[in-house]
């Protein structure tokens, strides 16, 4: 289960780098902990807007949920699917076809546990560079947006820093965003997307229990992450 996020870019960054525009670019804040659990938005490109980025609240909910994003939650947990039960007729599998989102982050967050000691890192691109994730999402009938992460089985990179889970953030590639965001990609082909691996040049860094337990954490360059 992966429910912290990092998102530490520029907007003009992100903006550069997804080639797309914020739909409310004085909403986007940098921020260094991005607590799924808490009910927060997290900057997503979705097929229908391709040239914006637009807020989503991470954690999805169906097209006609009504109620309380918390309520939901709390019975459902659904930050993240593994790509393997996008097969599975449930009730969000159909937005592999036709609602698939990019989520830009700059990192996420992973344990390690040894002796009882639990040992926290945050992932990220050794260059600091914001890169995509696989994701999916809806529109609910306020207008409001709600998406949630896919993942993967871990590569040999990951299993060297956790070992609660096998698996792992799908990440998608520059050379594919374009592909991956089109109505005209065909279901195999997405599923390709899902499990082709991408040689992301991944770096893990060792950060505090203090740090990791902050619920949500704007962005400070001035806050020292490792030991």
């Amino acid at each position: 289960m992966y429910f912290k996020l990092s998102n530490t870019a520029e907007r003009e960054t992100l903006e550069r780098m997804t080639k797309a525009s914020f739909k409310y670019p004085n909403l986007y804040k940098q921020q260094g902990i991005i607590h799924g659990l808490k009910e927060v938005s997290i900057p997503i490109i979705t097929m229908e807007e391709k040239s914006e980025l637009s807020l989503a609240i991470w954690g999805l909910l169906p097209e006609s949920h009504t109620a309380d994003w918390s309520i939901f939650q709390n019975n459902f947990n659904t930050l993240n699917f593994h790509e393997t039960s996008m097969d599975s007729g449930l009730w969000y599998s159909d937005a592999l076809e036709a609602r698939r989102c990019l989520i830009p982050v700059t990192g996420f967050f992973t344990t390690f546990i040894e002796n009882g000691t639990a040992y926290h890192f945050k992932v990220g691109l050794k260059n600091g560079d914001p890169f995509f994730l696989a994701g999916i999402y809806t529109v609910l009938e306020d207008g409001f947006i709600t998406c949630a992460l896919l993942v993967g089985k871990s590569n040999d990179f990951m299993k060297k820093i956790q070992n609660g889970v096998d698996s792992m953030p799908i990440s998608i590639s520059m050379d594919e965003k374009d592909e991956w965001l089109d109505v005209k990609t065909t279901p195999m082909r997405t599923r390709q997307l899902l499990k082709k691996p991408i040689q992301q040049d991944y770096n893990a860094i060792s950060i505090s229990e203090t740090y990791y337990n902050y619920d949500n954490l704007e962005y400070n360059p001035s806050i020292f992450l490792g030991y």
